[in-house]
């Protein structure tokens, strides 16, 4: 059994709760810090599915990456997330940017996961730049993407060979400025605009657009670890509802 207030300071001790960015909403965001739970739940978001899933495996506490509560809330209907989580008197902790900027975290974990050698890294951006061991093919590059993190699909663009990598997880794609401005010429994210794209494109940027779900849910299970070994008489189990249901439909 294990105290939310507990997994709170466990995860502030490597992802600070007070580095998140300005506009973010990470913490304790629903429910009592005294709440204990024998089952926790993890999740990169926390819906009516995953709050499903939370009851039938009675957990009562919920860690979540995106935060339950982002923008204010104007009104509250009976289906509403946050609703459903007091209703069933869920306790929500989420930790976004703080843990997407983290030694370790989301975008430490995709540059690692992708073959990128972190260089240079940019935390009030939520960007790493690095480099392959060599120069490759983007379209090998985008293969060995899809097979490293096991995901079914994503965009790129063909600029020929590439190595020197920037990463910037999530809705990173207006840091495509930034990379070009420190010679990457290849761009992995999880959204991108098109106005980006085309910025890209006109400075020989090689894209790599993941999806914002294939870009972030790899730190969960890594999350799930690190709680279970901090916590061993508790069960951290990964969300099997959870997904963005996205289908990747290639190209022949």
């Amino acid at each position: 059994m294990v105290k939310a207030k507990d997994i709170y300071n466990f995860i502030d001790s490597f992802a600070p709760f007070e580095t998140q960015m300005s506009f973010d909403n990470a913490g304790l965001i629903i429910g009592d810090e005294n709440a204990v739970s024998d089952t926790v739940l993890v999740t990169l978001d926390v819906t009516a599915d995953v709050i499903r899933e939370a009851i039938k495996n009675n957990a009562n506490i919920i860690v979540s990456h995106h935060p339950v509560i982002f923008h204010p809330i104007k009104s509250l209907a009976s289906d509403n997330v946050p609703f459903l989580c007091a209703k069933y008197n869920m306790t929500v902790i989420s930790a976004h940017t703080n843990l997407d900027i983290a030694k370790g975290g989301v975008n430490d974990t995709l540059a690692e996961l992708s073959g990128v050698i972190a260089g240079e890294n940019f935390p009030d951006d939520c960007m790493i730049i690095g480099h392959l061991r060599k120069p490759i093919p983007c379209r090998d590059f985008a293969k060995s993407l899809k097979n490293n993190l096991h995901i079914s699909g994503l965009r790129y663009t063909d600029m020929g060979m590439i190595q020197k990598i920037a990463v910037s997880c999530g809705a990173g794609g207006d840091n495509i400025f930034l990379a070009k401005k420190y010679g990457a010429d290849g761009f992995i994210t999880g959204e991108i605009k098109h106005h980006e794209i085309i910025y890209a494109n006109d400075h020989h940027i090689a894209v790599f657009d993941l999806g914002h779900f294939n870009s972030e849910n790899l730190i969960i299970p890594k999350l799930v670890k690190m709680l279970s070994e901090k916590f061993p008489d508790t069960d951290f189990i990964q969300s099997q509802t959870f997904s963005d249901k996205l289908i990747y439909l290639g190209e022949s």
